[in-house]
């Protein structure tokens, strides 16, 4: 992608849409912040090239939505166990084409970093299914039962993914 077409481009973050802002900073190193609907991208003026340039923002666009993403299934995670009074291993932040999260026996959460683009929803949906699998390793009608009784709207976000995932999976830069 050429440097200016990320200012055109519209990412996904959390439901809403961002607007790319991209401008030169004399710092040796890349910056991101984002503010309210826009996602400022300070660029090392050491970057000579557009093609450098280019890259630097599709990699760093990358790695902020990885930050956002493990940021926000940790407080989520934590928050969730407050409540339920679970134990858990650790999170890992995947890109996996196939699955959005998942529990392994060792109590090991992996989530995938584009659900950070789904609606707030969408991701609690989530990290509540994948904390279920800590008392039910399986699908089975009890484990949908704790999920529905720990996120009542669950069918809703679970539709979601399957009308929309596709959109998150093929995200690219």
């Amino acid at each position: 992608m050429k440097l200016s077409d990320f200012e055109h481009k519209k990412l996904l973050f959390r439901g809403d849409e961002l607007k790319v802002k991209i401008e030169t900073t004399v710092f040796p190193q890349t910056r991101l912040k984002q503010k309210e609907d826009i996602l400022t991208i300070s660029l090392s003026s050491y970057l000579k090239t557009d093609e450098e340039k280019s890259k630097e923002v599709s990699n760093q666009i990358m790695l902020w939505y990885k930050a956002q993403a493990r940021r926000f299934f940790t407080q989520t995670v934590e928050s969730e166990k407050a409540k339920y009074n679970f134990e858990y291993k650790g999170i890992s932040i995947k890109d996996t084409v196939t699955r959005w999260g998942s529990c392994s026996t060792k109590k090991n959460f992996n989530f995938n970093w584009r659900l950070v683009m789904a609606p707030p929803n969408v991701l609690n949906y989530v990290v509540i299914h994948e904390i279920a699998h800590l008392t039910f390793m399986n699908h089975s009608k009890d484990f949908w039962s704790l999920v529905q009784q720990r996120f009542p709207n669950y069918i809703e976000a679970k539709n979601w993914l399957k009308t929309n995932g596709a959109l998150l999976i093929n995200f690219h830069l």
